[in-house]
């Protein structure tokens, strides 16, 4: 441990006495302070221990799933480490991003995702409800109609109000490889797709859904769609054995 001497002309720089041991951090080197200049110090410290334990943390996440960190915009959970050469059926694993609500689905289903909003307060709020477009994790628009039962409504003091997102999931025709067939504006209702079409793994979506009135962040809503061979029911047509 180094110590710099007392220096009494630098002491009467602080508007006192220097009579606290601390740890300069522009010198890196520990001296004697007055009580201003040592609390100053106490403070960058600490600041800069948040500041390096953070990065630790974003930095050990990252190395153990491969991710970003809770802190960060793309935390994925649900499969998301599974690789084709470990034996397993990777296709059917869904890597989901943060999301506040999750459902799975099939090509061609319409599915219906409810919402509570609850107005805790003895005020009314008016709540203004818009929904974004279902896209990818990258980006890439889906093109799956979407409608909300309510776009506004009032809540009463200590009222809720369940509102339900209605998304039609449409996949592209089997073997084109193309994306679905776009929809309308995020609030056309949804049309049944003359083919219910396919996936060769699952595809989850995401649209956030704000509320204007409500004092919450928006809420991020996704919809798993997984290829039509997973989690099959399975029925033996014999007695006999394929090995």
């Amino acid at each position: 441990m180094h110590v710099a001497s007392h220096d009494p002309a630098r002491a009467g720089l602080g508007g006192g006495p220097a009579l606290y041991l601390g740890y300069c951090q522009r010198s890196r080197r520990y001296r004697m302070m007055d009580l201003p200049e040592y609390l100053s110090n106490v403070q960058q410290g600490m600041s800069r221990l948040v500041t390096d334990g953070s990065t630790l943390y974003q930095d050990a996440f990252a190395r153990l799933y491969g991710t970003a960190s809770p802190s960060g915009t793309a935390v994925t959970r649900g499969g998301c480490g599974c690789r084709s050469d470990s034996g397993c059926d990777c296709h059917c694993e869904c890597c989901v991003c943060d999301a506040d609500v999750l459902v799975h689905g099939r090509c061609g289903e319409l599915r219906r995702i409810p919402v509570t909003f609850e107005n805790e307060t003895r005020h009314e709020r008016t709540v203004k409800l818009t929904l974004d477009r279902f896209v990818t994790a990258g980006g890439r628009e889906l093109g799956w109609p979407s409608q909300l039962s309510e776009a506004e409504f009032t809540l009463r003091a200590c009222e809720s109000r369940t509102i339900l997102v209605a998304v039609q999931l449409r996949c592209p025709p089997p073997g084109t490889g193309e994306p679905g067939t776009p929809g309308g504006p995020p609030n056309e209702p949804p049309a049944a797709a003359d083919r219910a079409g396919s996936v060769d793994r699952c595809e989850v979506g995401y649209a956030t859904l704000r509320a204007e009135g409500c004092l919450v962040r928006p809420v991020v809503l996704a919809v798993a769609v997984l290829p039509d061979d997973c989690d099959t029911y399975r029925r033996p047509c014999g007695c006999g054995c394929c090995h």
